[in-house]
């Protein structure tokens, strides 16, 4: 069912992380694991700082949007000659704060250095999340 999505990355609880396949991670239902310890166990129902319990980019041609509701936040970026462009990163000021552009600027890193691409970045958001979250991309990047 899942396989008709790609290329969907898909992000679950509202957290600042996401998976490259698509795939259905559950939540688990009771504070216990398999060896009896006791877990503490996420509260996605909170609305103060996520939009729920699934998040998902999409990927096109040329970016990498959410759409939540009626807006949409996106990443535009172009492809030449095995190097990755980043133009510019959107976000509705409505979903501001949320980590939005974050999840969209590890969307489209990833993506460049799993096909291979070296990385210009024009955007300042995207350099500004590198600089501080993510150092480890500044060896792709080409000045």
């Amino acid at each position: 069912m899942f396989k008709k999505l790609l290329p969907i990355l898909c992000l679950y609880g509202g957290r600042r992380t996401y998976s490259m396949c698509c795939r259905v991670c559950s939540i688990p239902t009771t504070n216990k694991t398999l060896t009896g310890h006791l877990l503490k166990a996420p509260n996605f129902g909170l609305q103060g700082r996520g939009f729920g319990t699934h998040i998902v980019i999409r990927h096109s041609n040329d970016r990498f949007y959410i759409d939540i509701g009626d807006q949409r936040a996106e990443l535009v970026y172009y492809i030449s000659e095995g190097v990755m462009t980043i133009k510019s990163t959107q976000v509705p000021k409505e979903l501001g704060g949320h980590g939005i552009g974050k999840l969209l600027a590890k969307a489209a890193l990833d993506y460049a250095l799993l096909n291979g691409h070296f990385i210009v970045i024009k955007c300042r958001f995207v350099q500004h999340y590198i600089d501080k979250y993510e150092p480890q991309y500044a060896k792709y990047i080409l000045n």
